[in-house]
This record gives structure tokens, sequence and C-alpha cells, in this order.
């Protein structure tokens, strides 16, 4: 069967080399156009784009979808189907394009968690389990008829680069699976009980700042959700740096300490008051470098007990 591929980030590069392996055909890989990114600003291929030439795959890195010189370039491709794997909404004039529809493969049970960042909002809503679905795509964003899907479970010390990738790699074996089904003809999809949806909104850089007054089990899963990119941000003695793993202590009764104040310092914890319990931290990271324990931090960095983060 001939696919044309679409996808961005990291977590599609799995699905694509297990289909590449298939005995699909792989016509061509449709992925974003260059861009300027990081602190250096530095133009860079999406990780999909790279991969695929790396893999003598012919790519389109386009931006404007709605063009109608992508859309002849599509049709003449005679593709069977359209798979979408972390990408961006397609137009309706695109969906239609492949005799057998598009099928996306997206990373939550749906109709839960629809929308651009359902593996980091069910990390950041604590949730024990998780999953993927692949499914048709119609005009409204994951809202088409489901055709397969996977659950897995979400581990205590999972963060969004673990869980995304233990996904990625899930997700490539259900869409074989999938697109094997679609070919045999015996392919059925079940509706969506719109009755239970829930929403995973895109990312945005006011839900990164830490509100030390929020419980501390709170804030250790919204690092992990935002770990290691965007990062969970917050401000200690004037500079902002990025909190990448915690842990929950819970017992503060009694405590004196307002939210963000340090209350205990260790070679390698630092031990912050929240609205309720404690949050250990053990490492971070400061615009512009690397990740690195509190320890390695410290030796740069002096903290001392009553210092408040937040501030």
């Amino acid at each position: 069967m001939n696919l044309v591929f679409m996808g961005n980030p990291s977590f599609a590069i799995p699905a694509l080399v297990k289909l590449a392996a298939s005995d699909n055909q792989i016509v061509a890989v449709v992925s974003n156009p260059p861009q300027k990114m990081g602190r250096g600003k530095k133009i860079r291929e999406t990780a999909i784009a790279v991969k695929a030439k790396s893999m003598g795959l012919q790519v389109i890195q386009q931006q404007d979808l709605k063009s109608v010189h992508f859309k002849r370039e599509l049709e003449q491709l005679n593709a069977d189907l359209f798979v979408v794997v972390a990408f961006r909404i397609l137009p309706k004039s695109l969906i239609t394009i492949p005799k057998l529809g598009s099928i996306n493969l997206h990373a939550s049970l749906l109709p839960a968690y629809r929308g651009a960042a359902p593996i980091q909002w069910a990390l950041i809503n604590g949730d024990e389990e998780t999953g993927l679905s692949t499914f048709f795509l119609t005009p409204k964003v994951d809202t088409g008829a489901v055709i397969f899907q996977d659950r897995l479970p979400i581990r205590p010390n999972d963060n969004y680069g673990v869980l995304s990738e233990r996904m990625g790699n899930l997700g490539s074996d259900l869409l074989v699976k999938t697109i094997n089904l679609i070919k045999s003809g015996a392919a059925s999809a079940i509706k969506q009980n719109d009755n239970q949806v829930t929403l995973a909104p895109k990312i945005t850089k006011d839900m990164t700042i830490i509100d030390w007054s929020k419980p501390a089990r709170e804030l250790h899963n919204l690092v992990r959700g935002l770990t290691p990119t965007p990062g969970a941000a917050t401000i200690i003695k004037g500079k902002r740096i990025k909190i990448q793993e915690t842990q929950v202590e819970n017992d503060d009764n009694g405590s004196n300490y307002l939210p963000g104040e340090i209350t205990a310092i260790k070679k390698s914890i630092v031990t912050v008051q929240t609205g309720k319990g404690y949050l250990l931290i053990h490492r971070v990271q400061l615009e512009g470098k690397k990740t690195m324990d509190i320890g390695s931090f410290m030796n740069g960095f002096t903290l001392n007990i009553g210092d408040r983060f937040g501030n």
C-alpha cells in the first residue's frame, strides 16, 4: 500500500521507521519547514524531516497546507492512505485525497485528551494510565471514529520525555496493526462518545510557571508533565530556573514557612514548603544551561533556609 506519512517531532520517528520496514511503500514524508529554534535561533529541521532524509525518503517541507500547489503535489503521489502522527490540522481538501482516507495516531484513549498535548496533561493530572488511539481523520480535530486503542500504565517516575518515548514505540506497532487491517478491507471503526470528552490544550508559557501555593503533589505532577521541555519554571534570587525532578513529602502540619520558602538543605536535596506538603527538589536547569543535580547547582549558586522561590 502506498502511504504518505506526515509528522514533526521525535515522537513520530518509531512509526516512520516501523512503516518503512513493513511491506508498505512510503511515497513521501510531509513535515514542517526548517525554523529558528533554541536560544541561538539556529535554523533547524524537524526530527521527522532529518530522519526521513537519512532514510532516503522523499521529504516535502510545507508551511501552507491550503496551498493549491501542495494539494496537487499530494494528488500526484497517488497514495492509498495518509498517515498522520503529531503533525498539524489537515484541511478537509487534503483528508479526502487518498483512496482509503486518512488516519491519525493520537497519544491518548480518545475521546479523552483531545488536543495538542495529551501526554503532558495525563501527567499533569496525575493519571495512572494512558494509551494510544488510531482513528479516521475528519475536519474536526480528534473526533474521528476509532479503529484501535492500546493502554499502558503511567509509572510513578515517568516524565513527559520518558513517557513520550515509550508511547511512540507502542504507537508504531498500533499503526502497523491498523494499516494491515485497513489493507485487508476488514477495518471497522467506533464512533467516539462525545459525553466523555476531555481536552488537552497546547501548553502555554503561563502554564509553566510554578505556583507554590498549590499542593506538593500537584506541583510534582506539573514538573513531570513539563520535563524535559518546556520545563516548570520559577524564580529564585532574581534567577529564572526550571525544576526538572522532584519528590513529594506530605507531612507539613504546623509549619511556620510560607509557600515557596526553603525549609531544609542537604547535599543533594532542597526542601520547599508548598500550599500543602513539601516538594523535594533533585534536579534543576538554569536558562541556557544543561540540567544538573541540585548539589551541583548550589556549588555555583548559594541557597539558604528561608530563601523563597517565586520571588
